[in-house]
């Protein structure tokens, strides 16, 4: 696994941060390196301007006759270099700062990417291993914030927040023993206004993080919605209630805004905080030169400071001061990150409630014998204390073809999605090939064998090939086309003018139910599986399309075992055996054939006579 974080929610970012600077180590001694030689060549330039300022007065002083007076700076001591040799390495000094730079920022930058794209996938594999539970109470919206935006953020600020803190450090820690060398009375009076600054901002960024974990979950949940209407919008142009809408987003932001100003009034306060600080410190550097150098100290003393050091003073000083800016962009990114690398963390922590053996478990080569449920009950996790299957016993024998009916409530649905392992029985187990616990086998290949046809037929953004290849990807040309035709689509797509390489939209925006259903059949012709579920396929098709789709499912079901959800009398009537479920939990009240059912007083002949059952 590339990335697994196994402690609690708190302080997430800093262990991403090590992992990846740990698992990436070229990369960071790389940069460890630049940041290095970056600081150096920054370094050089006060010590040059120092020097620089000395050669030329020793130049003047020559060229007028005046005797040379050096300031005594022990190792910073008058190199006896000409400032013409010193403009030169000063040139070379900021072309080198230039060339790491770029190279510093291209690394950042790539190590950026690898930890969004590591995160995202994490964050990938985890939801789409998920039980189908934990969709239960999320909306799509809030999901795509946490594995785009967030991991966007975290990847951005996981090289930005340490590199631009660590370089900072090294400059200001570079800058202030340049300060005390220069003048260590004058130094040491600057750091300490310098840490009231860094203190102040310390405490309006801990004040502010709180009040960013607030926005985020406010945003989290206006993209959810913003996600849930975009998916809908057909309902809303079918009611005319775009005005409703409208007025209803701009209500949705109101607490966004008003949350937002308050980290706004924080993010103000801390940069009131770092200019008021930068004004004070060049302020103070001024008054502090004057009193120090001035008022309290020696006039011969005073005029060489002036004459040669407050100049590189001020610069040095100028280095400490410009990484505040880098460190308050820091901080405001470290504010974001902290909160997305939680969101992040919950994502790819999250455990689903069942083992679906992607790893391991008992391989299924082939479903063959019978499917038994022995002792099953049921009831949703979102809702324990509601009992939706008492327990039953049920043989599914191969080759035959059942269908559940019932009254809405009843169950019926709950039989597919327990054969399809959306759940797991409350109690009592599913065996398949009569003797393998439905539990302990590995998932995947178990639903190689599984074809599964419902009501609302997903369809893949994306062209033909791939939404009918889907679930069997090694399929040849040939055989695709050959799975088209016996569901009557090839004539269709070959209609398209990008045949069968036509995007189909999102959702398959551009066909018709018919048509999805088609699509979805043609898969189940390429798959070719022994198991055949079929959740209410045709319940939302009109009478003459339905005739056509079922007649199409009727050549799909020969030969294997299908369990059909339905309430149409075309699609049960010629089922091997019909099971009837009670409302309210009752279980099965009634089993048999059509006709002995139809004929036989009961709760089948209440519904086909109320004309529930068409």
């Amino acid at each position: 696994m590339d990335l697994i974080i196994r402690s609690n929610s708190k302080g997430p970012f800093l262990k991403i941060l090590f992992h990846y600077y740990k698992k990436e180590w070229k990369l960071t001694i790389t940069m460890l390196i630049l940041c290095l030689i970056i600081v150096t060549c920054s370094l050089l330039l006060p010590i040059l301007t120092f020097q620089m300022t000395k050669a030329i007065t020793k130049d003047l002083s020559e060229r007028q006759g005046v005797p040379f007076e050096d300031v005594d700076t022990g190792m910073l001591s008058f190199w006896g270099m000409s400032w013409i040799n010193l403009i030169y390495i000063s040139i070379a000094d900021v072309v080198l700062y230039c060339i790491v730079s770029f190279y510093y920022d291209y690394a950042a930058y790539i190590i950026g990417r690898k930890i969004e794209i590591s995160l995202r996938n994490r964050c990938l594999e985890n939801l789409v291993r998920q039980d189908i539970s934990y969709y239960s109470d999320k909306k799509i919206g809030e999901i795509l914030t946490k594995i785009v935006s967030d991991t966007q953020t975290v990847g951005d600020q996981a090289i930005q927040v340490p590199l631009q803190i660590g370089l900072s450090i090294f400059e200001i820690t570079a800058s202030a023993a340049l300060m005390f060398v220069f003048a260590w009375k004058l130094g040491l009076s600057t750091l300490i206004i310098f840490a009231v600054c860094m203190l102040l901002m310390a405490i309006c960024f801990f004040a502010t993080r709180k009040k960013v974990l607030k926005v985020r979950e406010v945003i989290t949940s206006i993209n959810g919605d913003v996600t849930d209407r975009v998916a809908t919008v057909r309902l809303i142009k079918s009611s005319g209630t775009e005005n409703y809408e409208t007025k209803r987003f701009i209500d949705v932001h109101k607490d966004y805004y008003k949350k937002s100003k308050a980290v706004g009034y924080n993010q103000s306060l801390m940069l009131t905080t770092m200019w008021g600080g930068v004004f004070v410190l060049k302020f103070f550097s001024i008054i502090g030169a004057m009193l120090i150098y001035g008022m309290f100290s020696t006039p011969e003393e005073g005029l060489l400071f002036f004459k040669y050091t407050f100049a590189s003073f001020q610069l040095a000083e100028s280095m400490m001061i410009s990484p505040l800016f880098q460190i308050m962009n820091a901080l405001f990114g470290l504010v974001y990150a902290s909160v997305a690398s939680e969101r992040v963390s919950d994502t790819i922590k999250a455990k689903s409630i069942m083992d679906h053996h992607y790893y391991d478990g008992i391989n299924v080569e082939k479903i063959q014998g019978n499917i038994i449920f022995k002792g099953v009950e049921f009831a949703y996790p979102e809702k324990p204390s509601k009992i939706i299957l008492p327990k039953f016993d049920f043989v599914f024998e191969e080759s035959k073809s059942y269908a559940f009916v019932g009254e809405t409530g009843s169950g019926k649905s709950t039989i597919a999605k327990l054969l399809l392992r959306f759940y797991d029985p409350t109690s009592g187990s599913i065996l398949i090939n009569e003797n393998l616990n439905l539990k302990e086998l590995n998932l995947a290949s178990y639903l190689q064998h599984v074809g599964y046809v419902e009501q609302d037929p997903q369809i893949l953004y994306g062209n033909v090939y791939e939404n009918v290849t889907y679930g069997t990807f090694g399929a040849t040309r040939a055989e695709i086309i050959s799975a088209c035709k016996m569901a009557e689509l090839h004539e269709l797509v070959m209609s398209w003018p990008d045949k069968y390489e036509t995007i189909l939209g999102e959702r398959g925006f551009m066909l018709s139910g018919g048509q999805k259903q088609r699509l979805v059949i043609a898969r189940m012709f390429l798959k070719n599986p022994q198991l055949l579920i079929l959740d209410e396929a045709t319940s939302a098709l009109d009478n003459i399309v339905e005739k056509e789709i079922q007649a199409k499912l009727d050549i799909l079901m020969k030969g294997r075992t299908t369990v059909t959800i339905a309430h149409r009398l075309s699609t049960i009537k010629n089922a091997n055996e019909i099971i009837v479920l009670g409302a309210n939990g009752k279980g099965i009240v009634q089993r048999g054939t059509f006709k002995e059912l139809k004929e036989s007083p009961g709760h089948f002949q209440k519904l086909y006579n109320a004309g529930l059952i068409e």
